[in-house]
């Protein structure tokens, strides 16, 4: 009988010992792929943080161009406006 016994734990024990490898087999598996889609996470959110850089980038470019646009009109009016008061004949 104790030999028996002997042999039922020796045979749960072997069972619960591949069990527990089966089981942190596929643990570490779990892990590492929830680390590869954090990782994959973290990459998508500074892409994106990217991008609106750029569009905040892009935005004041924008910004920039207009108003040397305007800057360069501006000094045309102003030119013929000077143009225009100083070119008349002065009043006797």
């Amino acid at each position: 009988m104790p030999l028996l016994a002997a042999a039922g734990v020796a045979t749960a024990a072997g069972a619960g010992g591949t069990l527990f490898g089966y089981n942190r087999e596929n643990y570490l598996y779990d892990r590492k792929m929830r680390q590869e889609t954090e990782y994959q996470i973290m990459d998508f959110r500074i892409k994106q943080a990217e991008l609106w850089r750029e569009d905040v980038r892009d935005i004041i470019g924008l910004t920039s161009v207009k108003m040397d646009t305007y800057l360069i009109v501006n000094a045309v009016q102003l030119g013929f406006t000077v143009m225009a008061f100083c070119e008349g004949r002065l009043a006797s």
